[in-house]
Formats: structure tokens, sequence, C-alpha cells
């Protein structure tokens, strides 16, 4: 944002393109390039409170139209709309949403940042067979509770994934993350679990994660970020669906906190903390937001009491942590 001009930008590689002019009143137009459309005249609609910027193109087949709406005190949005027309009649509408609203307003500069989030809960539903296991979830938003009132169709989530594997007492399979589009109110979707595995004793671990389309996304997930649902075979009675699984806290702790490739002066390390109940073995794997593994960070037997091991982020040069 540049505050001096009240103009929005956006980045793509090291080259900035002017998006937004907030200079420019409801009526009026300006040159300005959208993110995908190139230079384009840019048409500014609406009022002082809530004010859309549109950029239409037409071509022999579809007309296709964005459009970036910013309203006092709620925020900054956007809709896609690709109208097809010759091939058949409809369109399709998406939404993503940004997390600042700046306005400007006789000399006053405004800002709003809204705790907008994704809303995920899940319960366990019957199977169509035994290894063939249909997820039911609840998916929605805070903004689609809001602006159910306008439209019915707004879907500001993106993507559900589901991070799986199969694990016994000693033997676990390598995490598997698989995305599906994420719809409201519910998404659902089918697995076939791998039936020779469960036979063998192996339950089957997973956890659901909701992604929006904040252009800083926000996450939530199911059970917990570290904890998971399980389901188990029994012959006699098919799949199990068990307890949710929630570690118990371990007291983990990083310093600093948090720490990337580029704070800290310099300084590319962190130092981890954490705390056994009990002397034993112990093995610690980053992942990224997503549940990704990027490396093991330890794997060893621990005294009682409080240990520590030192991270040298250089070794992982793409790698960026956060611990709560």
């Amino acid at each position: 944002m540049d505050e001096a001009n009240n103009k929005l930008y956006y980045l793509r590689g090291s080259t900035k393109y002017m998006m937004l002019d907030f200079n420019i009143p409801p009526g009026g137009s300006y040159v300005g390039q959208l993110p995908s459309f190139g230079l384009r005249t840019i048409y500014v609609s609406g009022t002082d409170s809530v004010r859309t910027y549109r950029v239409e193109v037409t071509n022999a087949s579809a007309i296709e139209k964005s459009e970036y709406q910013a309203e006092r005190g709620l925020g900054l949005r956007r809709m896609y709309y690709y109208h097809y027309y010759l091939t058949f009649w409809g369109y399709s509408r998406e939404y993503s949403a940004f997390e600042m609203l700046r306005f400007n307003k006789n000399g006053d500069t405004i800002y709003n940042v809204q705790a907008w989030a994704p809303i995920l809960t899940y319960y366990s539903n019957p199977n169509i067979s035994v290894f063939e296991k249909t997820f039911i979830v609840n998916t929605t938003h805070d903004m689609h509770n809001y602006y159910a009132q306008y439209t019915s169709d707004i879907n500001f989530n993106d993507s559900l994934f589901i991070w799986y594997y199969y694990s016994n007492d000693s033997v676990s399979t390598t995490p598997v993350l698989s995305a599906v589009a994420a719809t409201t109110p519910t998404t659902t979707f089918t697995m076939q679990l791998d039936s020779t595995k469960m036979k063998a004793g192996l339950k089957f671990r997973y956890r659901f994660t909701l992604r929006d389309k904040f252009f800083r996304p926000k996450l939530v997930s199911s059970p917990s970020p570290i904890g998971v649902h399980t389901l188990t075979y029994k012959p006699t009675v098919g799949l199990i669906e068990d307890d949710s699984q929630i570690p118990v806290s371990i007291d983990l702790k990083s310093f600093p906190n948090p720490v990337s490739l580029n704070n800290n002066l310099g300084n590319q390390s962190a130092t981890i903390r954490f705390n056994m109940p009990v002397a034993g073995y112990a093995k610690g794997t980053l992942y990224d937001i997503l549940g990704r593994t990027v490396t093991d960070i330890l794997d060893g037997n621990f005294p009682a009491g409080e240990n520590s091991i030192k991270l040298m982020l250089q070794d992982f040069l793409r790698a960026s942590m956060f611990l709560d």
C-alpha cells in the first residue's frame, strides 16, 4: 500500500503494478492492472462507503469480469465472473478476500482488520462399505454467514485438506496430504482405505485442515493442528471411529519465535526446548503449515526433564517455522 499516494499495488516477481487507486471517486475511471488482466481501464462505482473497481474483457466466446469491492468496516473482497455465451448460457462466480481495508475520506486514513476465519467441524458418519469411507465435513466461513443475507452462492473457502497415514505401535507409513475443493455448507468426498494394512492391524489416522481465500490464507484444523482422528478395523463390526487423539503438552518452546531465515540479526538458528515426562525415545518432525514433512529434527533417547536442540535454518532454505 502506497500511503502517500493512496494507491494499492501488487507484486509479480520483482515488478510492481498499480491495482486500485483510492483517489478516483465513484463514477470515474483510471488505467491500472488487476491480476491476470494486464493493463486495462478500471471503472469505479458505488459510494464513499462501498466502492467497486471493475474491469471487463469480452472475446468471441465469453465475458470475463473481475471486481474488487471495498466496504468501510468490512474489508476488501474480490468477485470474479466468467460468463459463457455462444456455447452455452451461464456463469461462474468466485470470491476471495483481503484482511485489510484502507479507505481515504476527508483526509482521514482508516485501517480495519477483520477476524474473519474459516469454520470447520467434523463428526463421524456411516460408511458406504467396510473400506470405503465417505467424509461429510461442515465447511463454512464467518464471511459466508455475514454475506448470506445478500447472496446464497458465496464461497470464501478454497480447499479442504485431509492429512493421513496408517500406523500401529511399531509401524507408521509416510503421511499423505490430499486436497479437495471446499464447498459450503458441507464438503463431501469418498476415500478407498487400504484394506490390507487395516486387516494387518494398522489404524487409519487423519486430520482435516480448511484453507480460505484470503491473500494470506487462514487455516483451521479438526481435531487440532497436532491431533488426529482414528479409524480401527474390527472383523466382526467393520470400521470403528475411535476418540480423537490430541497429544498431551510437552511444553514445546522455540527461541526466537517466530524464526525464519531473515530474522534474529543474521543468526539463522533456533533453540527448541521440550519437556520429557519420563526418560525415553522421542522423535520430532518439522512440518509446513499444511502438514507436509520438511525434515526430522530429533530422533533418539532423551532423559526426563527439559531438553534442548539447535535447529540450523540454513539447512532448510525454504523452511520457516512458527511454534505455538
